[in-house]
């Protein structure tokens, strides 16, 4: 009898197991599950799946576990898994959630996997395996997303590349200097002074027959006695050497040296700067103490701060010898231009001889608008003459700009072998690549490293999905770029005023979203006018799921 009853007890209990998972499979369809948005969305170059599930009251049995995992299955049948979630009954252990058998129960879900093109109109299904003990059965699955709108990715490829300088300076000077030096208080040029090695060197400078830009006359005082007679004495100096300085210009025959306009004059009065570098500079013992007085009374006025070298009597002797004497001077500067080929020349010589032409110069005549059509020769001469990483690099530019990826990346690698490895605008393009390849990390590590500009960085910051920050960039602009910001983040009254076919349906896509018809079918039709691939896009794209029962939706599409 005994027997029979634990026989009995046996056979009701396994019943209760089988009835409990047998129940929640019967009942499965009484479970809710929501993914918010309800299309799945890339964003970052990743899909998101936002779950929340819902069990109704007396389903979920005390001492089941559920493991549901997102799965999302491409167009090709290729499947995708996201990770799993584990719920468990009231009684049972190990879950990441509990469901309670009387009131039931919710839970949510988030998780992120990269997008791939195959993914484009792909499901989401759930599949759920639930175990009660030592029995389990499959729940579903449950198909609860199709398709992906990929707006996010029609970001526009307008990334400005970094071409490098060619280092060719069109207009350059060059100088010569004579240092006249005078006697304590004394304003004439001494015959001592008129002889000096510095005199000489103007003379050959100006042998060189360079056309002048300007003669310099430049003028101080030592900063012992007071203001006025500082400022008068430096005056005076100026005047003398100015005197001077066009007697012996015009003598050795300089160029504009007869013209009183080429003349530039400046009288510093009380050459304080000049007296801390000499000081810094000097084997005074007391330099730190002098120039801590110094710099402390910079504030103090001319007559204040000449009594501090007064007060200095110590160490007069030192600073007149190493300091004071050096300070009472006028210079004769002459600033000369270098002479260069004509625009003419180096265009002619670029493309007949450019052996004859330095690197600078050569790699400034691909800048010319008369070599537009010859960049990729000259910049091959470059190579071939003189292996110049920048050469490489503006190439890449050139590939760059015409979308070809490959070459590109080419041309950059030889350019890091050449020596462009750490110069910025090899960086920038680089990062610029990797932005196109989708490697958003290394893209920002190249950016960061070259310091790349606002515009390169919002749109890096559209492809990761931080549209807030693209948005500050953009403020203000109605570009195609900025329209896109604008739409995702929420904006769908805005409008890309380009006149291309990518803004018209671009302005398609805000209307439908922000559910202005006359605005999405005035765009649609002549984004499609305009690039007959856009009708192709539109009868595929879920952006438009709403209206592909519209009759004008119908026209423009079939």
């Amino acid at each position: 009898m005994n027997n029979i009853k634990i026989f009995l007890s046996s056979m009701i209990i396994m019943s209760c197991i089988g009835c409990g998972l047998d129940k929640m499979v019967s009942d499965y369809d009484k479970v809710v599950y929501e993914q918010t948005p309800t299309v799945l969305e890339v964003h970052g170059g990743q899909l998101s799946v936002d779950l929340n599930g819902t069990f109704p009251e007396k389903y979920f049995a005390k001492k089941a576990i559920v493991e549901i995992t997102p799965v999302i299955i491409g167009q090709n049948g290729v499947e995708s898994k996201l990770k799993s979630i584990t719920l468990q009954g009231e009684q049972a252990t190990g879950g990441d959630a509990t469901i309670f058998f009387e009131s039931g129960g919710e839970f949510t879900y988030s998780d992120k996997i990269g997008y791939t093109d195959e993914m484009l109109n792909s499901t989401l299904e759930l599949r759920a395996l639930a175990t009660l003990e030592d029995d389990d059965k499959v729940l579903g699955p449950v198909t609860i997303a199709s398709g992906v709108i990929t707006t996010s990715m029609r970001v526009q490829n307008d990334e400005i590349v970094a071409v490098a300088d060619h280092g060719y300076k069109e207009v350059e000077t060059v100088s010569e200097t004579a240092t006249i030096y005078f006697l304590v208080n004394k304003s004439n040029i001494r015959t001592t002074e008129k002889s000096d090695d510095d005199v000489k060197k103007l003379q050959d400078f100006i042998k060189l027959g360079y056309k002048t830009e300007s003669f310099v006359v430049k003028s101080s005082a030592s900063p012992e006695g007071t203001e006025k007679i500082n400022t008068e004495l430096s005056d005076d100096r100026k005047n003398s050497t100015l005197t001077y300085s066009k007697y012996l210009l015009k003598k050795l025959k300089a160029d504009g040296s007869a013209e009183d306009d080429n003349y530039k004059l400046s009288s510093a009065g009380a050459d304080w700067n000049g007296f801390n570098k000499l000081v810094e500079k000097s084997t005074i013992a007391e330099k730190s103490t002098i120039l801590s007085l110094s710099n402390r009374n910079k504030e103090k006025t001319q007559k204040e701060r000449g009594e501090l070298l007064q007060d200095m009597a110590q160490v007069y002797d030192a600073l007149e010898g190493d300091v004071l004497q050096y300070l009472r001077k006028s210079e004769i500067t002459i600033n000369s231009y270098l002479p260069k080929k004509t625009r003419e020349e180096i265009v002619l010589l670029s493309l007949t001889d450019p052996s004859e032409l330095s690197v600078e110069e050569l790699l400034y005549s691909a800048t010319l608008e008369e070599n537009k059509s010859n960049l990729i020769d000259i910049y091959n001469k470059v190579i071939e003459l003189h292996n110049d990483w920048r050469a490489y690099n503006n190439i890449a530019c050139i590939y760059l700009l015409e979308m070809d990826k490959e070459n590109a990346i080419d041309y950059l690698n030889q350019a890091i072998e050449n020596g462009g490895a750490n110069d910025p605008d090899v960086l920038n393009n680089l990062g610029i690549v990797a932005s196109w390849d989708g490697d958003l990390i290394k893209a920002e590590e190249f950016f960061n490293q070259e310091n790349a500009s606002n515009h390169n960085k919002a749109i890096l910051s559209i492809r990761k999905g931080d549209y807030r920050s693209a948005s500050r960039y953009y403020r203000g602009k109605n570009t195609y770029n900025a329209t896109l910001v604008n739409i995702l983040n929420g904006n769908n009254n805005t409008t890309c005023s380009e006149k291309t076919a990518a803004c018209y349906y671009l302005n398609a896509i805000a209307g439908a979203r922000g559910g202005n018809e006359t605005i999405l079918f005035t765009n649609l039709e002549k984004a499609i006018n305009s690039n007959f691939d856009y009708k192709t896009q539109a009868e595929k794209d879920l952006e438009f799921l709403n209206y592909r029962e519209n009759e004008k939706f119908i026209s423009l599409t079939k």
